[in-house]
């Protein structure tokens, strides 16, 4: 499959650029690269210097094209059967028609069809590699939890069809009810999902986090980590952006903010060691267009790859182990670092799903089919990892019965 790079992190910390910058590196390699923006608020053709299309990838220089999805045109090529009977809902209990097809556009899908738009590209054998630019942090976590989210797991599923079949039976007795259109999009929009959420841990795709050497998009960056280890993400790269160059004409004013950057990025370093970090100085002019990108991408990656898989340490593994005349015993692994003293993650086991909460983040991982009859047992954070131990033997829990923990960081 496509080689997809993702750029994610605090708004104003130049994601546009520094993914702009790789893919014009990339391309200037012989490799045929899409950059595509899936932020509502596009800034890619400022930043590029030309216009680029909203619905079909535009040529930019040899090898290198550009894309900002439009969700608009997203919703009405794939789900215009389920926007049009959610907005005739709305119209039929007297809402205003302009109203009711605003309220058609339901949140988080405009993120799921511009992330079905990079899987479709990424699948179709087009590109060598594709970089994807980010809205802002919050909302690029919503897109990669989106998927998950709204699949529901087996419940979910299982749900859908028992709704549709109601809804068949019931539907020569009730008005507005949906028809086969709706259901046949609901339907292929969550196999979408299962697809989705495959494609997103596919090892081929990592994610780069970029930030200023400042505190807020610090802590930002903290957390958003955190998340992506969570859901399995591959994070193959830190990028620093905007570091002052440190010269002595300056002056004093400025000497203090490269003194300040200078204690944050030793920081930078501490907190996401050993991951790849990479450094772009503050230029003197405003990068915009193809040489200055190309000059800031052989700046931030020197001699490195920019397209490679720069670091490729799992976010959660199993671990097994066996004593003579035991059953066996796993650890079911999740790096999750920069936990607080009085943070607490809440665990609950149904069956085949593990459900976890951390904060407002939650998420359910389907185990692995070997832990499905295993028992859940001790558990402890240790060295940024949770570990959950989980033991085979006669005695262990129904698939469907729930079992809940609770884990205080140490």
């Amino acid at each position: 499959m496509t080689r997809v790079i993702i750029y994610s992190g605090k708004g104003g910390t130049g994601k546009t650029t520094i993914s702009a910058a790789t893919a014009t590196l990339l391309a200037r390699s012989g490799q045929r690269t899409l950059v595509l923006s899936s932020d509502p608020a596009h800034s890619l053709a400022d930043a590029i210097g030309m216009p680029i299309s909203r619905d079909r990838p535009t040529a930019i220089v040899p090898g290198l094209y550009g894309l900002e999805v439009d969700t608009i045109h997203e919703w009405r090529h794939n789900l215009g059967g389920f926007q049009q009977f959610v907005a005739s809902t709305y119209s039929n209990r007297g809402v205003d028609r302009s109203t009711a097809a605003e309220l058609a556009n339901q949140p988080g899908l405009d993120e799921i069809l511009a992330l079905q738009r990079v899987m479709d590209e990424a699948q179709s054998g087009r590109w060598d590699t594709i970089v994807l630019d980010t809205a802002p942090t919050g909302n690029t976590l919503r897109l990669l939890a989106y998927p998950e989210m709204i699949i529901g797991g087996d419940a979910g599923k299982k749900f859908f069809r028992v709704y549709r079949g109601l809804a068949n039976f019931a539907r020569p007795f009730k008005r507005d009810l949906p028809d086969d259109r709706f259901f046949d999009e609901v339907g292929t929009l969550l196999e979408r999902m299962d697809q989705l959420a495959n494609f997103l841990l596919s090892p081929k795709i990592s994610l780069r986090l970029v930030l200023n050497p400042e505190k807020l998009p610090l802590l930002e960056t903290r957390r958003a980590y955190t998340f992506l280890n969570l859901y399995g993400m591959m994070v193959d790269a830190v990028m620093v952006n905007k570091i002052l160059p440190r010269r002595s004409d300056l002056g004093p004013y400025f000497d203090y903010w490269v003194s300040l950057q200078r204690g944050y990025l030793q920081e930078i370093d501490d907190s996401f060691s050993p991951t790849p970090i990479f450094r772009t100085v503050l230029q003197e002019g405003e990068p915009i267009g193809i040489p200055a990108l190309e000059a800031i991408g052989r700046a931030t990656f020197g001699e490195a790859d920019a397209g490679a898989l720069l670091f490729d340490e799992r976010p959660i593994w199993l671990e097994q182990w066996n004593e003579e005349g035991e059953p066996g015993q796993y650890e079911l692994c999740m790096k999750l670092p920069f936990m607080e003293e009085d943070e607490t993650v809440n665990l609950s086991r149904s069956g085949p799903d593990l459900g976890i909460s951390l904060g407002r983040i939650q998420r359910t991982i389907a185990l692995p089919r070997i832990l499905y009859d295993c028992v859940m047992g001790n558990h402890r954070y240790e060295d940024g990892v949770l570990r959950l131990e989980f033991r085979e033997g006669s005695g262990a829990a129904p698939a469907d019965e729930p079992d809940e923990l609770r884990v205080e960081a140490a």
